[in-house]
């Protein structure tokens, strides 16, 4: 058995992830109206994230201290097969998550300081991993805040089951990331549509039933 899963993004009008300004304080506040027990990036999404903070990722990473008993903030969880991410402190500082968690596969390099779920083989098998989130640690609803490349393995793989976009009302610049980087022929169904401020417009849609697996 897996969590149920959302994706949340705010996208262009034209469905891109970059090369327009995003609204972060609408983004957040509209993801917390998305209850979950964990989040989900990707690794690609924490080294920009990483760059973009000046972080020195070449650092010794310290030993993680145990999260609290009885903390429910959610995990963040990073898909990370290929052990690119090593220091995570600077993640386990921000204050929206109770620990970091790597989801990683038997071929990577056990440089990670953290907890891990392991799948089989030479590349994170999602589905797996995911079973083991819900197993583990207990995770019933996992929130993706990744960008177009884990979004679509997800998707193609059946394992979403709505997907939320903030869609903002600017159409994208210059070289630019979509939603999916490579799904295809998924069907959507409308469940819900909200304008919000400044002619944002958020969209909730339903993965149909024969296409989500589980």
């Amino acid at each position: 058995m897996r969590p149920r899963v959302v994706i949340h993004n705010s996208v262009s009008v034209d469905g891109r992830l970059t090369g327009f300004p995003v609204d972060l304080g609408l983004h957040y506040e509209i993801a917390a109206r998305i209850p979950a027990d964990a989040i989900l990036s990707g690794s690609g999404t924490m080294l920009a994230a990483a760059a973009e903070q000046g972080v020195d990722l070449s650092g010794e990473d310290p030993p993680p201290s145990p999260p609290a008993d009885g903390d429910q903030r959610p995990l963040l969880v990073i898909v990370d097969g290929r052990g690119r991410l090593t220091r995570l402190d600077w993640l386990r500082a921000v204050p929206h998550w109770r620990d970091v968690v790597i989801m990683c596969c038997a071929a990577t390099p056990h440089e990670h300081r953290a907890r891990r779920v392991v799948t089989a083989g030479d590349r994170v098998d999602l589905a797996a991993g995911l079973a083991q989130l819900h197993a583990g640690y207990g995770v019933r609803t996992v929130k993706v805040d990744a960008g177009g490349t884990l979004n679509a393995r997800l998707l193609d793989a059946g394992l979403v089951d709505e997907v939320s976009v903030i869609v903002s009302p600017r159409v994208a610049a210059g070289e630019t990331v979509p939603l999916f980087t490579a799904a295809a022929g998924t069907r959507l169904r409308l469940a819900g549509s909200e304008r919000l401020r400044d002619d944002h417009l958020w969209l909730r849609y339903t993965v149909s039933a024969d296409t989500a697996a589980g």
